[in-house]
């Protein structure tokens, strides 16, 4: 996150906003961009609207954050620290954006609740099938996880450090979140606390967006050379 010239804040894609579970009162509007809204891992609702009030639910009940923002796409937001005291007390003209908001989702709720009662009645059916593709889904992701990256496995550990090092955040974070939990495990033996602290909205992001077969792709490509290279090394030391 950067600060413009005009006092604006900048969030680059897959940058936290407002992180689920913590206590603070600001309040932002968006500019320009597009905003995530996750509860756990899920995303919910996305906001892209300029104008658009984020974060004002918790800051006027005075509770902790209800959900998670992530910026989608570099977003600029005007940010009122002060919250809904600052915005009644400098920019009375604000609170009508905020008003407007909250109204629109009263009704979006309201619509939303009546088409999922007239839907009851087919939802067991539907629950099943959907429950079985689910599943099958999962068990889908877990064997291309096992099968992401599993090249790292062929690693020796004296070389494993090295090998991290040439990697860059995005590249570590992608990584983590796509490979099985041995791979992880070997990889975060060699990444301090605070490195995995600077990973973790970056893996937040990818493991609620995901990645197109390409991208997982290239970075295969870039591991497996990186891996032969230290296999042609270690040959050489063993003929000399």
């Amino acid at each position: 996150m950067k600060k413009t010239d005009k006092g604006t804040l900048i969030y680059q894609k897959g940058e936290t906003i407002i992180r689920e579970g913590e206590k603070e009162k600001t309040i932002y509007f968006l500019v320009s961009g597009k905003v995530g809204i996750y509860k756990g891992k899920k995303l919910v609702s996305t906001i892209d609207k300029p104008n658009s009030p984020i974060g004002e639910i918790s800051a006027i009940l005075e509770t902790p954050r209800t959900a998670t923002c992530i910026a989608l796409e570099e977003s600029e937001l005007v940010a009122y620290k002060g919250g809904i005291d600052e915005i009644i007390s400098k920019y009375p003209k604000t609170i009508k954006a905020i008003i407007k908001s909250l109204a629109e989702r009263v009704a979006r709720s309201t619509e939303e609740l009546g088409n999922a009662q007239s839907e009851t009645q087919n939802f067991q059916p539907s629950f099943e099938a959907n429950s079985q593709k689910t599943q099958k889904q999962e068990l889908e992701n877990e064997e291309v996880k096992i099968e992401n990256f599993s090249v790292i496995s062929e690693i020796p550990d004296e070389h494993l450090q090295k090998f991290i090092s040439t990697l860059t955040e995005k590249e570590l974070a992608i990584i983590l979140t796509n490979s099985s939990d041995k791979i992880k495990g070997r990889i975060e033996k060699y990444i301090s606390k605070r490195k995995m602290e600077s990973l973790k909205d970056l893996m937040i992001f990818y493991s609620k967006n995901g990645l197109s077969k390409a991208e997982i792709e290239v970075l295969h490509r870039k591991i497996e050379e990186i891996a032969e290279a230290i296999r042609e090394a270690e040959n050489k030391s063993a003929q000399k």
